[in-house]
């Protein structure tokens, strides 16, 4: 059996529940953008067919203001008549829209509807330097480095000893110019690592990657940047916490005559390995770009060739971000 109790309390629930929903639809109905909103709704709806004819016009002849209609399609609103809302709503919440002119609603004007303006390119936040690629190519770089080295008799040998007080004694020991190293070290295979550091600055530049060889302010300048950059790697190279001078105590020991840790590694690893940059600019400019692959159909295994040997370096540094070694950005 139902209990009698029961069905009257579920009565009132029912009853409650019912006036609880006309007291907000009334509240509603007397709220000021509610009742602005409906009004404006309205106002829209009784908006004529601007596609049907005026009684006053002929037939035949079209609306003047047709072509308005694509306004309203797009939330602008012209109207033949300025909207009147009731006293309770106040008429500058949404604005008044006038024939002579369309006007945008609120929501607009508020940013709800804003143009994405991410889209749009910005030339100062759209230059960037990537520096986690850049750190990764130029450790990939020290990494292979050091690792020939350690098959070296004169590196394996020195890896003994106090690391710290080593540290200090070889950086201390940095005198003079000639380090007892041969011509081709010091003169070639130095600046060669130079130019290879240089390029990884320019890869990971999107400004710097961009420039063509000429007399243009944003080469130069991308240039002496990527100077910069070969500079404190070498610097890291010759004298850092992951350095000849840690591993292998260069400097710690004369050779020939000599103090093992001279200057020459300093200056000519970035000056002449920058020289070797912009060299291998000019060639990819006048020789490649102008002259070879001006005369071969597309870029042909012969292109990717001579790209590959006549800029070594910038070829090598290709490698080292996982790109051909005859990757060209700007073309």
């Amino acid at each position: 059996m139902i209990d009698n109790s029961s069905r009257a309390s579920s009565a009132l629930t029912s009853l409650g529940i019912t006036a609880m929903l006309v007291g907000l639809l009334f509240a509603a109905s007397t709220s000021p953008i509610v009742g602005q909103t409906a009004e404006v709704s309205e106002a829209r709806v009784q908006l004529p067919d601007r596609n049907q004819p005026s009684p006053n016009a002929p037939n035949d002849e079209a609306p003047k203001d047709a072509p308005h209609r694509s306004g309203v399609a797009q939330g602008e609103v012209p109207t033949s008549r300025r909207l009147h809302f009731p006293r309770i709503v106040n008429p500058s919440f949404l604005g008044e829209v006038n024939l002579a002119e369309k006007r945008k609603w609120p929501e607009g004007e508020a940013g709800l509807d804003k143009v994405d303006t991410k889209s749009a390119p910005d030339d100062d936040n759209d230059e960037k330097f990537h520096w986690k690629p850049a750190l990764a190519q130029s450790s990939l770089f020290l990494g292979i480095k050091h690792g020939v080295r350690l098959f070296q008799k004169k590196t394996y040998r020195e890896l003994d000893g106090p690391f710290f007080r080593d540290w200090g004694n070889s950086i201390k020991n940095l005198r003079g110019w000639n380090d007892g190293d041969s011509p081709f070290t010091n003169n070639f295979a130095h600046p060669l690592q130079g130019s290879v550091t240089g390029w990884i600055f320019i890869n990971n530049s999107d400004r710097a990657k961009r420039q063509e060889f000429g007399k243009s302010r944003e080469y130069w300048k991308s240039r002496f940047k990527a100077l910069a950059w070969s500079t404190v790697w070498s610097t890291q190279f010759e004298f850092g916490p992951i350095s000849e001078a840690t591993i292998g105590n260069v400097g710690l020991r004369q050779k020939n005559g000599h103090s093992t840790a001279a200057w020459t590694d300093l200056v000519l690893t970035p000056v002449v390995g920058t020289a070797i940059v912009v060299e291998e600019d000019i060639v990819d400019k006048y020789i490649l770009k102008n002259w070879i692959e001006r005369k071969s159909n597309g870029v042909t295994t012969r292109v990717k060739v001579l790209r590959s040997l006549l800029t070594p370096t910038a070829s090598f540094s290709n490698l080292l971000r996982g790109r051909y070694p005859w990757k060209r950005e700007t073309r």
